[in-house]
C-alpha cells in the first residue's frame, strides 16, 4: 500500500459499463489511503429499474444522482475519495463536482467487444447490457481526463492510473 498524498485528492472513475470502475476504484483507494464510494448504490429505485429494462436514463433522469453523489464528494472532500460513477458526459461531471476543485477523472477505456465480454460475464448487476451502445455513444471525455486502457489484468490497469495520477 501506498502513503497517501499530502492533500487529498477526489478522484472519479469514470467510464462505460464493463470498464471496471468499481474494481479499479477499489483498487486505487486502497492505494491512495482514501475511502471507495460506489456510485450504484446512489442510484434510486427508479433509475435501477429502467436500467435493469434496458431504457436509458435521460440528463433529467440522473441529476438527482449526481446531486446526491456531488453531496456525498463534498462530504469527503477533506479525506479525500475515489468514487466509481459513470459520469459520460460534460454536463454530468459539471453537476457531479459543481463546487468541488481540483477534482481528477480517470477515464477507463476499452474496445467495444473486450466491454461487451466483460458484461456477459458479470453477474447479478441491474445494468442490461443491451445499453452498452447507447452509453458508448454518450460518452465525452474530458480534455483533462487521465485515459487509463483496460486491457489487462486489474493490477496493471490500477497501476496505469496511479502513476498518471502522479504525474497530473
Amino acid at each position: 500500500m501506498r502513503n497517501p498524498p499530502a492533500d487529498p485528492l477526489i478522484v472519479v472513475v469514470m467510464g462505460v459499463a464493463g470498464s471496471g470502475k468499481s474494481t479499479i476504484g477499489r483498487r486505487l483507494a486502497q492505494a491512495l489511503g482514501a475511502p471507495f464510494v460506489e456510485g450504484d448504490d446512489f442510484h434510486d429505485a427508479e433509475n435501477i429499474e429502467r436500467m435493469a429494462r434496458g431504457i436509458p436514463l435521460t440528463d433529467e433522469m440522473r441529476q438527482p444522482w449526481l446531486d446526491r453523489l456531488n453531496r456525498e464528494l463534498r462530504r469527503r472532500r477533506e479525506t479525500g475519495v475515489v468514487l466509481a460513477a459513470s459520469a459520460l458526459t460534460d454536463a454530468s461531471r459539471r453537476r457531479l463536482t459543481e463546487g468541488l476543485d481540483d477534482v481528477r477523472f480517470v477515464v477507463l477505456t476499452g474496445d467495444r467487444e473486450l466491454l461487451r465480454k466483460r458484461l456477459a460475464q458479470r453477474k447479478g448487476h441491474f445494468f442490461d447490457p443491451k445499453l452498452l451502445d447507447s452509453q458508448l455513444a454518450t460518452l465525452e471525455i474530458p480534455e483533462d481526463g487521465i485515459v487509463v486502457p483496460v486491457d489487462g489484468a486489474p493490477d496493471d490497469v490500477t497501476e496505469r492510473a496511479l502513476a498518471r495520477l502522479r504525474v497530473s
